[in-house]
């Protein structure tokens, strides 16, 4: 209809309206009035058919969006798509890094943007090398010290071919910060990230509460349309160190946020604690049987860490409960467990087999009995 109004006409007209016309005029004034303001621009209106496009997109894009490499949790959560925030929840020293390195070593072909405040990029590169490689750290870290060439190729090639796309960013963690990297990665390679993981939540240093640090997160990953990992560490004060994860352990703030919850924990923490709380009653059969019993539990899972899907926002998607892994204590690997005892806990029990430290270049797991 715009395109068929005759502009200088109307002007003309209200330059030199048909005398004793108002009403003419005064059409004239509102209807140009209207034409030349420019329409208010819509920040929050969406029409409920963008949806409908953006699940097509969701449909037929699997290879945008990011999976754990835990058979069990991506056959749940089917991926973080972009705009979609996974969170992984556990207390200090509960094994949130160990499954985040499982993670990136699967995703070692995507352009990964990692912000990691809380240490060197040199540690993140160590674990990564030895986690991939299936090196024990102490005996890598000797070879390099003593100057061992194959020691310094290997490192220097899984930085710049195992993990071409992956910058590394261990500046102060701010909002500022966020931006001006996510500029720069995207300057470097050409293209923007394609996954942006923040270790750890609480340590951004421009917001004050949980919850608001994580909406901002939540929007920065939809402003940039990227899938976000976000790890989230828990106060001790909402259970004791070692307790399973739940929906409610991280109720003072964030998880609301996230498409995903997935709890993290080793389970020694809380046969220890456990442990120490029987050694101060008054010994029975029944107290030493049980300290007994958690005893043998203990030495079975200082091999362990534990995950559970805790949130799945996904359709049709459910939750789960604990899935055992074992730590390669010395590489930092975790291997799918089942149901079997780790295979450390039966090389020190002498119960047969050994302990698996070496992988193929795909990461699978090579069975040594």
């Amino acid at each position: 209809m715009t395109d068929t109004i005759d502009y200088a006409a109307r002007w003309a007209d209200l330059q030199e309206p048909v005398l004793g016309d108002v009403a003419a005029y005064e059409r004239n004034v509102e209807l140009l009035t209207r034409l030349s303001t420019p329409a208010p621009e819509r920040r929050l209106y969406k029409p409920l058919a963008d949806a409908a496009d953006e699940y097509v997109r969701w449909c037929q894009s699997p290879h945008e969006r990011i999976y754990t490499g835990m058979a069990e949790l991506d056959a749940e959560m089917r991926g973080t798509a972009p705009g979609e925030m996974t969170m992984f929840l556990g207390y200090s020293h509960s094994g949130k890094t160990l499954v985040l390195t499982k993670s990136l070593i699967h995703n070692r072909d995507k352009r990964i943007l990692f912000f990691q405040p809380d240490e060197p990029r040199v540690l993140t590169l160590i674990k990564l090398v030895c986690a991939y490689h299936g090196l024990a750290a102490v005996d890598f870290e000797q070879r390099i010290a003593a100057d061992d060439e194959e020691a310094k190729a290997l490192l220097r090639s899984t930085a710049t071919e195992v993990f071409p796309y992956m910058a590394v960013v261990d500046n102060p963690l701010s909002t500022q910060n966020m931006e001006r990297a996510w500029d720069e990665a995207t300057d470097e390679w050409g293209a923007s990230p394609e996954l942006v993981v923040v270790d750890f939540l609480e340590l951004m240093e421009d917001l004050e509460m949980v919850p608001q640090k994580a909406t901002w997160l939540k929007g920065f990953g939809r402003r940039h349309d990227v899938p976000m990992y976000v790890l989230h560490q828990l106060s001790r004060s909402s259970g004791a160190d070692g307790k399973q994860v739940t929906i409610s352990s991280g109720a003072y703030g964030g998880e609301t946020q996230a498409t995903h919850l997935i709890g993290v924990r080793r389970k020694r923490s809380e046969i220890q604690a456990r442990i120490n709380e029987l050694r101060t009653m008054k010994s029975t059969e029944a107290r030493d049987d049980e300290i007994a019993s958690l005893e043998y539990d203990l030495k079975i899972h200082q091999f362990t860490v534990s995950v559970n899907l805790v949130k799945n926002k996904r359709p049709g998607g459910d939750l789960l409960p604990e899935i055992d892994f074992e730590l390669i204590k010395a590489s930092g690997q975790l291997l799918p467990l089942g149901t079997d005892l780790p295979r450390q806990y039966r090389q020190q029990s002498g119960l047969g087999g050994r302990a698996v430290v070496t992988h193929d270049r795909r990461y699978e797991q090579q069975e040594a009995f």
